[in-house]
């Protein structure tokens, strides 16, 4: 997930490159005169790009790219790093000098590992201030030179910033607000009260999206407390506009990000939610724009358990655009396709067998779409029930099918992280409660 803004002197100071050369002076020679010095001006390292655990700043978990980089997914060695406690976030870029993966630890602490494709580990310092105990870890990424973004200090824990046009950063700030930074320092904020943890979703280089109004009308508590939202407002940063383009009446919406994407094929990315009352939940695709409710889905029963909305992308067998969930994702979980047919969602494939999330986690990045066994059919990737593996399931011609599942030496901790490289080619990490992190290159 590469996102590409101008640098953000507010947010994201200094960049520290990899290395420095030293020259000696050279011996004094009086008797000539040299012409002054002229400067060499430093090298255009490019924009800088912002990273962070979330694939797409769109919410959604749909990666580009084919591939990994030294072989298939099942046969190539994995690279094994030992962190010493345990992880809560894995996130990774391509450099020129190789892919970087860092880990932040349940304690905040922050740890960063350089890998040359068919390489080995080394440690990578990444400058940066010491993360809050459960921060997603944001990377400010120009050219070889990878920090921490620095977060305001106002910021809620988990809120991860939105970089947008003009220099611009967008958070949620520990009293529930969404506010904006202007690189001046200046904050605006709209009046508006938005879900303490919800992610800020970004449609476009000016405007986000993110979830408002909450309420504990249904306290479920499967996402860490018990407040869900009840709408779905667009915010113009450039002309400080504010648009609710979603309202849930007396339902709810049981997530703490909505996913958008194109899922009618007309151009316009759609809002993908998850909905929920005292007795069922359900997904219902809206218009980003306001037009109100395309598409909704059966129910089921919500005493049951929750629904993981992953990702919406080409993942039917003729590469037609599908949405995948985990249906029960804490327990038994269910891999179910979903394509749309009129106003309709309509289940297309399941596979069961699967454990996507943990019940009461704000961690919803345990689960992936990607081709990452470099056959040009994207599948979920996933952790097994036990959680000791991760495993691709694709929806193939006779169903969803399990299409390969890899040991991760533990059980999984930390979100599934893929990176994808200039060259289409991805990798793959997740760290485990033993305290290892696992590579897949």
């Amino acid at each position: 997930m590469l996102v590409m803004v101008a640098a953000f002197i507010a947010v994201a100071t200094g960049a520290c490159g990899s290395g420095s050369s030293i020259e000696s002076a050279p011996s004094a020679t009086p008797a000539v005169v040299e012409p002054p010095a002229t400067a060499t001006p430093a090298p255009d390292l490019g924009p800088v790009t912002f990273v962070d655990p979330v694939f797409q700043p769109d919410g959604n978990r749909l990666a580009t790219g084919s591939g990994l980089g030294t072989g298939f997914i099942q046969q190539i060695t994995t690279k094994d790093i030992n962190l010493g406690d345990v992880p809560t976030w894995v996130t990774g870029t391509s450099t020129p000098d190789g892919d970087v993966w860092v880990v932040a630890l349940a304690d905040g602490t922050v740890y960063g590992y350089q890998i040359p494709i068919g390489g080995q580990p080394s440690p990578f310092d990444i400058p940066g201030d010491r993360l809050a105990p459960g921060q997603p870890p944001v990377l400010a990424v120009q050219g070889n030179s990878v920090r921490l973004a620095t977060t305001p200090a106002n910021a809620s824990p988990n809120s991860v910033p939105v970089y947008l046009t003009g220099n611009r950063a967008a958070y949620v700030d520990n009293l529930q607000r969404l506010t904006v930074l202007e690189p001046d320092g200046t904050l605006w904020r709209p009046e508006l009260e938005v879900l303490p943890d919800t992610r800020v979703v970004q449609i476009s280089p000016e405007k986000v999206l993110v979830l408002a109004q909450p309420t504990d009308r249904y306290p479920q508590s499967a996402l860490g407390d018990n407040l869900e939202a009840t709408t779905v407002v667009v915010v113009t940063v450039g002309v400080n506009e504010v648009e609710v383009v979603y309202e849930s009446g007396d339902d709810v919406i049981e997530s703490i990000a909505p996913l958008l994407a194109d899922v009618d094929g007309d151009g316009i990315d759609d809002v993908v939610l998850t909905v929920s009352n005292d007795s069922e939940i359900w997904f219902e695709v809206a218009s980003s724009t306001g037009g109100g409710v395309m598409a909704i889905s059966d129910p089921v029963d919500r005493l049951l358990g929750w629904r993981h909305l992953v990702a919406v992308g080409p993942l039917s067998p003729t590469g037609q655009t599908e949405i995948v969930e985990v249906l029960y994702p804490d327990t038994q979980g269910s891999v179910r396709f979903l394509s749309l047919n009129g106003s309709k969602l309509g289940i297309t494939a399941t596979r069961t067998g699967y454990r996507s999330h943990e019940f009461g986690a704000r961690n919803l990045e345990q689960a992936v779409a990607a081709d990452v066994d470099r056959d040009s059919y994207v599948e979920v990737i996933l952790p097994t029930l036990d959680r000791q593996h991760i495993a691709g399931v694709r929806h193939g011609p006779d169903g969803a099918v399990d299409m390969w599942s890899r040991p991760l030496g533990g059980t999984l901790a930390s979100n599934i992280a893929v990176l994808t490289r200039p060259d289409g080619t991805m990798s793959v990490a997740a760290a485990t409660v033993e305290g290892s992190l696992r590579i897949w290159q």
